[in-house]
C-alpha cells in the first residue's frame, strides 16, 4: 500500500498525486478524463471506463441447442446474474413450447416483464428500480415464508392434503425472495453503485446473501418432506407424526432465532438457534435409535419415509446452524469494526 498527501492547489483545489507505475500499467496519460465514484462508505472509485453500472444493462443469450428447461434456465441465469435488459436469440424460430416456458419463468421473476418479441428474439427486461429495493425487507419475507413452509412440511407428512398446495406456493414465494436477493448481490460483485442505492454495506449485504441461499436449501427441504407424506400409501402413525412436528418444531424455531439474529446482530438470538438445533439433533438421534430397534410400529413404507423425512430435518437443522454461525460473524464484526 503506497499513501500520498492531499495538497490544496490554487482556487481551493485538492489534488492527489498517482503512482507512475500504476498509471503507466493501465495507460492513464496526462490530460485523460477520469471519473470520480463517491460512496456512501466514504470511498471513491476512480475509472476511466464507463460507469460500472453499464456493465450490467444487457445481455445476449444464444439457445440454439433448444428446449424448454435450456430456455428457462437461460432467463432465470442471467437474471440473477443481474441484468436490466436479457435478450433470448434463436438461428431458428421460437417453439410455442419454448415460448411458454419462458413467459411461464418471466411471470415467477419479481419486476420483470417480456418488451419484445419476434420468432428469433425475445427481449425480457428488468423494470424494478435498485432504489426502491429492501434487501433486508425480502430478508424478512424469506424468513417468515420458510418457517410457515416447515410447519406446512410437518403437516403435510401428517396427511393434511390440503397443506400441499399451500407448499407449492409458499415454495415458489421464497425462491423468489431469495432470487431477488442474490440478484442484488450479484450485482454489487461488478457495481459499486448498487451498495449505494440498496443502502447496505458490503458485509450487511454478503451477510443477507448467505441467509438467503440457506433459507433456499430449506425450503426444497421442506417440499422434500411434504412429498415424502403425499407419496405414501397410508397416514404414518401418530407416533411417528408426533416425533415429526416435535422436530420441526425446534428446527424451525431455529431458522427464525439464526436469522432474527443476523438481521439484530443478536447473540442471544444466536445462542437460542443453536440450542435448538441441538434440540432437533437429539429428536432426530433418538427417533432413529426407536425407528433402528423396531419400536415404531407401521408398515415398511411408513418407517422407510419417517428414515428420509429425519434426514432432511437433520440437514435443515444443519443449516439452521449455519445461519447461526454467520449471524456470530455478524455481530462480532459490529461490535469490534466500525463500517
Amino acid at each position: 500500500m503506497e499513501t500520498r498527501k492531499i495538497q490544496e492547489v490554487g482556487g481551493g483545489t485538492f489534488t492527489v498525486s498517482l503512482p507512475k507505475e500504476w498509471t503507466t500499467n493501465y495507460g492513464f496519460e496526462a490530460g485523460m478524463e477520469l471519473r470520480l465514484y463517491t460512496h456512501r462508505d466514504g470511498s471513491i472509485l476512480l475509472r476511466s471506463s464507463k460507469a460500472d453500472v453499464e456493465c450490467l444493462e444487457e445481455a445476449t443469450v444464444d439457445i440454439d441447442d433448444g428446449g424448454t428447461e435450456i430456455a428457462a434456465h437461460a432467463v432465470r441465469t442471467a437474471h440473477m446474474v443481474g441484468f436490466e435488459t436479457i435478450t433470448l436469440r434463436r438461428t431458428g424460430a421460437f417453439t410455442d413450447a419454448e415460448r411458454k416456458a419462458i413467459q411461464s419463468t418471466v411471470r415467477d421473476l419479481v419486476g420483470t416483464n417480456i418488451l419484445t418479441e419476434s420468432d428469433d428474439e425475445i427481449t425480457i427486461g428488468h423494470l424494478l428500480d435498485t432504489a426502491s429495493v429492501s434487501v433486508r425487507q425480502s430478508v424478512i419475507q424469506l424468513q417468515y415464508v420458510v418457517v410457515s413452509l416447515l410447519r406446512d412440511a410437518a403437516e403435510a407428512f401428517a396427511d393434511a392434503a390440503e397443506t400441499h398446495t399451500r407448499i407449492r406456493d409458499r415454495a415458489a414465494e421464497a425462491r423468489r425472495s431469495a432470487e431477488m436477493v442474490t440478484r442484488h448481490f450479484s450485482r454489487s460483485l461488478i457495481s459499486y453503485a448498487e451498495i449505494d442505492m440498496l443502502g447496505v454495506s458490503r458485509p450487511e449485504l454478503f451477510a443477507y446473501y448467505e441467509i438467503a441461499r440457506h433459507l433456499e436449501t430449506v425450503t426444497d427441504y421442506s417440499v422434500r418432506i411434504a412429498n415424502t407424506g403425499e407419496n405414501l400409501p397410508e397416514p404414518p402413525s401418530e407416533t411417528a407424526t408426533a416425533d415429526v412436528r416435535s422436530i420441526v418444531d425446534d428446527v424451525a424455531c431455529a431458522v427464525d432465532d439464526a436469522v432474527t439474529a443476523v438481521l439484530d446482530g443478536d447473540m442471544t438470538k444466536v445462542r437460542q438457534a443453536r440450542d435448538r438445533c441441538d434440540d432437533a439433533i437429539e429428536r432426530i438421534e433418538e427417533t432413529e435409535q426407536r425407528l433402528y430397534d423396531e419400536s415404531l410400529s407401521g408398515p415398511a413404507a411408513t418407517a422407510v419415509a419417517l428414515s428420509t423425512t429425519l434426514t432432511h430435518l437433520r440437514r435443515a437443522a444443519d443449516c439452521s446452524y449455519s445461519m447461526a454461525d454467520i449471524a456470530a460473524r455478524t455481530a462480532i464484526r459490529a461490535e469490534n469494526i466500525d463500517i
